[in-house]
């Protein structure tokens, strides 16, 4: 608890830069992690400093009585140091500073750099926030807050489009002054929610945001509007820093995407490849409706016209037209999910057909309904059988690399054993609607090869995603407790579900008249609100 009551008070005291953090500690841009979140439990005691303005080793060596306390020494200065007139860093020894707004922002774009100075330049421009919202939570009133405190913006208008929410995420939006545009549940689909806010609004700029996401800092919006205006850009999105409590599959896909789209290290301008193909034109328009700044006029033009990867088809409509869109590495906002296996089972699916429309190049492998049933049986029961069970005999903390060899050495094993008979649904991976789907596709043949040796593909493309899983480690964890044991087997779990939702899109798209019930039973499980 006291990591989260510091981490308020360093938030709300403008004290924390952000882009200096991860600027400077490379390795926690990397990691995914919420850099100030980093800072609270383990950069200060590391002596890694919040920004340029206050120096952690100078602070803990010019004042014992905060060292031997123990406390966050910013933390510490927020609440006594700053009254007490303690100095932040050496060269404070002869005068005291007041606590100053510097910011310091790397041009991605000319391998230069802009000081936006102690003080920001007001932009006179007005920005309208669009957010669509059900059962937003008490997190909401965070978000309210933070974007209502943007600086060095004229105006800020914030336009919810509710679908009926039953808490008080209504009551919240009438605290901050938002304008409200209510629509039924079933009137709900991402592009018509987000159209119908930008109808409503009324700036220069739309920024499209979600409900459940959080700026970083009081710059934050400030320096998506600086490089829009300073690049030959139409719209710009930035990368995601997962919160605190992400499980690990979301990091690891999340840190995957990005390096996908090279983003991880660099900021990027996107415009339309030489050689648009399925792969080129997914890394080039890239835009993303968790933050998406783009000028009212271009956006009206164009609008979301998709109910799924709306944001992907805006940004390839975009650099069709000529225009150049921005992604942002360095400049992030706080979000993430913690979401069960079969949402991940159902994303992997409806991602495939998405992607199969989009893209005439798009490789969809022609694949016998049975022979992947049989595949998704086998896979589900290797895991439980014998990989959970390897991972929960080893003796902990164990070095990555050792436990990364013997789980590779599990995988490559698997042609040594047979399809199973039976496989146990009432398991903690698997909630009611996994079990749903699961006593569906077993009694359409899912133990057709029980006895039979394994010669299946499923296994093989969950080593290469568990090899991707280990990367990541390898960045942040040199060791694995026993509580990071747990995370990597229900990741190795949701990366299969997410594999058994691609393999069954494969199936459906090139779908055999006689398995049409079935595929048609799956189909309508898996597209279900999404």
């Amino acid at each position: 608890m006291i990591y989260w009551i510091d981490y308020l008070i360093i938030k709300f005291s403008g004290q924390f830069d952000a882009r200096y953090y991860i600027s400077t500690y490379p390795d926690v841009r990397l990691a995914d992690v919420d850099p100030l979140m980093h800072f609270v439990r383990h950069g200060w005691k590391e002596e890694r400093n919040p920004s340029q303005e206050f120096e952690i080793g100078y602070y803990l060596k010019k004042y014992p009585d905060v060292k031997n306390s123990g406390m966050n020494p910013l933390v510490h200065y927020i609440r006594y140091g700053k009254n007490e007139r303690r100095w932040r860093k050496a060269s404070d020894e002869n005068f005291i500073l007041d606590n100053s707004k510097f910011l310091i922002h790397e041009d991605p774009f000319k391998n230069s750099s802009y000081n936006f100075g102690d003080e920001i330049q007001q932009y006179d421009d007005k920005v309208s926030i669009v957010i669509p919202t059900k059962n937003a939570g008490d997190d909401f009133d965070y978000l309210l807050k933070m974007l209502k405190n943007q600086e060095g913006i004229r105006e800020i208008e914030i336009v919810i489009v509710d679908s009926g929410s039953e808490d008080n995420t209504l009551q919240t939006a009438k605290v901050y002054d938002t304008k409200v545009i209510s629509i039924l549940p079933e009137e709900f689909t991402h592009s018509y929610a987000r159209n119908l806010g930008a109808e409503h609004a009324s700036g220069d700029y739309l920024l499209f945001t979600v409900q459940d996401a959080l700026p970083p800092t009081e710059t934050w919006l400030y320096e998506l509007l600086t490089i829009l205006k300073k690049n030959d850009v139409c719209a710009v999105s930035c990368a995601e820093t997962p919160r605190e409590d992400a499980d690990l599959f979301y990091r690891v896909i999340s840190w995957n995407h990005y390096n996908f789209l090279d983003v991880n290290r660099n900021d990027r301008i996107f415009k339309l490849p030489d050689n648009p193909n399925y792969i080129s034109l997914r890394q080039n328009g890239q835009l993303s409706d968790i933050a998406c700044l783009i000028p009212s006029e271009t956006f009206m033009k164009y609008k979301y016209r998709l109910n799924y990867a709306e944001d992907l088809d805006l940004g390839i409509r975009l650099v069709k037209d000529g225009n150049q869109i921005a992604f942002l590495g360095s400049t992030r906002i706080i979000h993430s999910h913690n979401r069960p296996a079969f949402y991940f089972l159902k994303r992997g699916y409806v991602d495939n057909l998405y992607l199969s429309d989009t893209f005439s190049d798009y490789p969809i492998p022609t694949l016998v309904f049975d022979d992947v049933i049989s595949d998704i049986i086998f896979t589900c029961n290797f895991i439980i059988e014998e990989i959970n069970y390897k991972i929960s005999t080893l003796r902990y903390p164990i070095n990555n690399d050792v436990i990364a060899f013997l789980i590779k050495d599990a995988f490559q094993s698997a042609c040594n054993f047979t399809y199973p008979g039976v496989i146990d649904i009432n398991n903690a991976y698997f909630d009611n609607n996994y079990k749903k789907l699961f006593k569906g596709v077993i009694s359409s043949s899912g133990y057709a090869k029980s006895g039979e040796q394994y010669n299946g593909f499923l296994i093989s493309s969950l080593q290469e995603f568990v090899k991707m899983m280990f990367a990541y480690l390898k960045m942040t964890n040199e060791e694995i407790d026993e509580n990071l044991s747990y995370e990597i087997r229900n990741c190795i779990f949701k990366g299969f579900s997410s594999l058994t939702g691609a393999h069954l899109a494969y199936c459906y798209i090139h779908g055999s008249k006689t398995k049409n019930k079935d595929l048609e039973m799956i189909h309508t499980m898996l597209t279900e609100g999404v």
